[in-house]
């Protein structure tokens, strides 16, 4: 008995050790003086189908450009850094060592950076140190080989395609390529024609199911594959409950929330041949659904969570668990994004920081017309209920010297903060319209998400709303 217990702290010892052996450190370098003083993040993608990010690492480029970062990277993907108005991308593989050529600096403007859903230009970063096989290089080719048939094939999508002469296109483009042994490569090829076929048979969204991901295995770091399965089984359930069987979706969703009802279900469409891809083609349903009005909010979640329990598979454990907070982060009863910003005055005030009061957070911009017309209602909230409730604005002026120059004018006696060291926080909020408000509680967690603006009598759904929660 003792052996069996000193066997299983040695298991629990070790385990973590193991998992952490399996990554290896990566070296990316290089000298950008366009950059010098500025830091660069480098990030991955967590998973494909919410398309979270994560952060790989981060450096700070020297006032001679000369930047240097070692990161763990567990199997060969992609990392990526926003660099102003690009989103420059580049392979790692376990190992090696990366020599980068950034591109000369270009910031967006500042109408770019208030708007939350810029999108930039991308570009695959060169190398300085490379050969002829090197992973970059050859989807470099690669791609630029895809384009002209790509384009070639997007013209020919309103005709009848032609399946053969799609088929010579593919042994063309796979002819200069097919001697690199690059596993990765190999895959990323394939799936890259995979999304030609798709374009041109569009019809048949089976067979390209069939061919590419029934009885093959998940490329979970290839993006390659994970451009394809996003557009194969793009609003699958809405696809399938076009036919008798497909019916019994809405049902095990709407009516019983049971996840088993829905895997038996999904089993009996012949269209999956394994557990593994039904799980992922679920977890994008759950995903992609979420927001529209085909299904229930609440089964939507009882079945993410059952997924997440009783999985074998760990990585769509861990990828549930994302798309949760992800769909989550703005549902009342759920706390919202947290965030870290500073006020004028240099002062870092985080979220939590205000847990036990309930808090008004509006997002507004000084230059606003709506947003300076509610100002004074805000000061008049303040004055009623500091003793309850915390107004907090984050600005969003392209300049922080804009809302200290506002501020001095004013003088208002809430909480401003300036939303520019951490902008992505526009996103995490889905903020499109000045201002938006959200309320949140004493406990953390979102009360109304949006909630009412002064003018739309928001006093008088603070006082029904302390009152429910026992507050008055």
């Amino acid at each position: 008995m003792m052996q069996r217990i000193l066997t299983l702290l040695l298991l629990m010892f070790f385990l973590p050790l193991l998992h952490q052996s399996k990554a290896q450190q990566i070296t990316i370098s290089g000298q950008a003086p366009s950059f010098a003083n500025t830091e660069i993040v480098f990030y991955r993608t967590a998973d494909w189908i919410s398309g979270t990010e994560e952060v790989a690492g981060q450096c700070q480029v020297s006032d001679s450009g000369y930047f240097e970062i070692s990161v763990p990277v567990e199997t060969t993907g992609q990392l990526y850094a926003y660099l102003g108005v690009y989103r420059a991308y580049f392979f790692v593989e376990p190992g090696k060592t990366y020599q980068l050529v950034l591109p000369e600096r270009k910031d967006k403007s500042p109408e770019s950076q208030l708007n939350p859903y810029f999108e930039p230009v991308e570009i695959h970063l060169g190398l300085a140190n490379f050969s002829s096989d090197e992973l970059n290089i050859l989807i470099m080719m690669l791609n630029d080989a895809f384009i002209p048939y790509y384009d070639k094939h997007v013209n020919d999508v309103y005709l009848k395609p032609d399946l053969q002469k799609l088929e010579d296109d593919i042994t063309r483009m796979e002819e200069p390529f097919s001697k690199f042994g690059n596993s990765f490569f190999k895959e990323y090829r394939r799936y890259h024609y995979g999304i030609l076929k798709m374009l041109a048979n569009q019809q048949r969204v089976q067979s390209i199911s069939d061919e590419y991901f029934n009885n093959h295995p998940v490329l979970y770091a290839n993006p390659s594959y994970a451009d394809l399965f996003n557009q194969v089984y793009d609003k699958y359930f809405t696809f399938l409950g076009r036919s008798g069987t497909g019916q019994q979706i809405y049902k095990d969703i709407n009516e019983t929330g049971s996840l088993k009802a829905l895997l038996k279900t999904l089993s009996e469409s012949n269209h999956f041949s394994n557990d593994t891809l039904k799980e992922l083609v679920i977890l994008k349903q759950l995903h992609d659904e979420f927001y529209g009005s085909q299904f229930s909010r609440s089964a939507l979640l009882r079945i993410l969570d059952s997924l997440t329990v009783t999985s074998h598979i760990e990585e769509h454990k861990r990828i549930s668990g994302i798309i949760k907070g992800k769909i989550t982060r703005l549902l009342p009863g759920y706390e919202p994004p947290s965030f870290e910003l500073l006020d004028t005055e240099g002062n870092i005030f985080k979220l939590s920081d205000f847990k036990g009061r309930y808090v008004y957070l509006n997002f507004c911009t000084c230059q606003s017309y709506a947003c300076l017309n509610e100002f004074n209602m805000l000061a008049d909230l303040h004055k009623r209920h500091k003793d309850r409730l915390t107004i907090i604005t984050i600005a969003t002026d392209p300049m922080e010297e804009v809302l200290r120059q506002f501020l001095i004018k004013n003088q208002y006696a809430w909480k401003f903060l300036h939303f520019d060291n951490q902008p992505e926080i526009l996103k995490e909020y889905d903020i499109r319209a000045f201002p938006t408000y959200f309320l949140i509680g004493p406990d953390g967690r979102l009360i109304f998400s949006p909630a009412l603006s002064p003018a739309e009598n928001f006093e008088q759904k603070l006082f029904d709303t302390m009152r429910g929660r026992g507050d008055l």
